[in-house]
């Protein structure tokens, strides 16, 4: 039986996980409740492995998938998720607080996935859902959803403005980041997602347009 694993689905799966790794560590685990703040330490270090140990190396961004099998029929090993590379940034944040990685190690990451969005496919300063991790080429999504995606696009932004807050008072290297970090998020064109209405349009595309409908109102 082939298993897989989307974004979508691992942070209940990470919950569910490190709550049976807590209980079943040791006997005196088992012997003694865990308190709340420990617990949610687990959960805070076993969903952060995921982006950490998981993420495709050239990228440094969050996979799609996992499947536990290893076996891709797809050949989607090395896709990546914009959106779901935003909840990583922001996990990582959290990891380098909490000190379950160096603070080195994690402007590192931070430098590895700003350089390579900078020079991933764009349009109108959107990302697609997909990308190719080792080209930062976009990969289709499904019918007409080939290239601009402003949800997930702004699941990152909101990831790179926490970033941008999280460095801009740090050591040069960090500040350098907070900088590339802030370039990116301003360089996504908001308005041209209206289409001229006062809406948000959801996809894009250069080869279908707006053939993508679903749209939402202006809040």
């Amino acid at each position: 039986m082939k298993l897989k694993f989307n974004h979508k689905l691992i942070l209940g799966l990470l919950l569910v996980g490190a709550f049976a790794t807590a209980c079943k560590s040791s006997q005196t685990m088992l012997k003694s409740s865990i308190t709340d703040d420990s617990l949610m330490t687990l959960v805070q270090k076993q969903t952060f492995n995921y982006f950490w140990e998981g993420a495709e190396p050239n990228s440094g961004m969050a996979r799609e998938r996992i499947h536990i099998d290893g076996v891709y029929p797809l050949n989607d090993y090395n896709v990546v998720t914009v959106g779901g590379s935003g909840f990583g940034i922001m996990a990582t944040i959290v990891a380098a607080e909490r000190g379950f990685i160096t603070a080195d190690e994690a402007t590192q990451r931070f430098d590895r996935i700003v350089d390579f969005l900078a020079k991933a496919d764009r349009y109108h300063g959107a990302w697609s859902h997909w990308i190719d991790g080792p080209t930062g080429k976009s990969k289709v999504f499904g019918d007409q959803d080939d290239a601009a995606d402003i949800v997930e696009t702004a699941f990152m932004a909101q990831a790179l403005i926490c970033l941008r807050e999280y460095y801009q008072n740090g050591n040069d290297q960090q500040k350098q980041v907070a900088k590339k970090a802030d370039a990116l998020w301003k360089g996504i064109d908001w308005d041209f997602f209206r289409n001229g209405q006062d809406v948000l349009y959801w996809h894009w595309s250069p080869t279908h347009g707006w053939g993508m409908k679903p749209c939402y109102p202006r809040i």
